[in-house]
């Protein structure tokens, strides 16, 4: 410890581990904005919603896309909703895209997908309440992987 940096106080520690297997930290970077409905999706009545794929330990969070004109590009979402589409058929996944008769795809949310990472030693979560600390064993770490669906013409 530093010379000037002082304990200031001193509190007492429970440990349990009554919570595992059920606690899981998520590491999702938002950078471009909180992780809240944008106005015009929340108007219309939707959602976050999550998919947990507990046996390969997987999360996916789809968060309603933002379709207001002053941010919203309908040529780029037509592009990505076929690409999703492709995608999904690729991995063997049934699409949940809503689509009329006769309409391409659109993108109509943001997929947020995890993995699990690797861990080197045990992480703890502790929550302080009253000066008394609470401790507990975190189970399992899931980190945003970075994947675009990307559309690529084909020649």
């Amino acid at each position: 410890m530093e010379g000037d940096d002082e304990v200031v106080g001193v509190m007492p520690i429970h440990y349990t581990n009554t919570l595992a297997p059920n606690v899981v930290v998520l590491q999702f970077p938002l950078l471009t904005r909180s992780l809240e409905v944008p106005p015009s999706a929340a108007a219309s009545g939707k959602r976050i919603k999550t998919r947990i794929k507990p046996n390969v330990r997987k999360l996916e969070v789809h968060v309603p896309t933002d379709t207001r004109p002053d941010v919203w590009n309908k040529e780029r979402s037509t592009a990505l909703g076929a690409a999703r589409l492709e995608d999904d058929k690729e991995k063997n996944q049934e699409s949940k895209m809503k689509q009329r008769e006769g309409e391409p795809p659109r993108l109509g949310e943001v997929r947020l997908s995890s993995e699990e990472i690797p861990r080197v030693g045990t992480y703890m979560l502790g929550v302080v309440r009253n000066g008394v600390s609470f401790s507990t064993v975190v189970c399992v770490v899931l980190k945003k992987i970075s994947r675009k669906v990307v559309s690529t013409p084909h020649f």
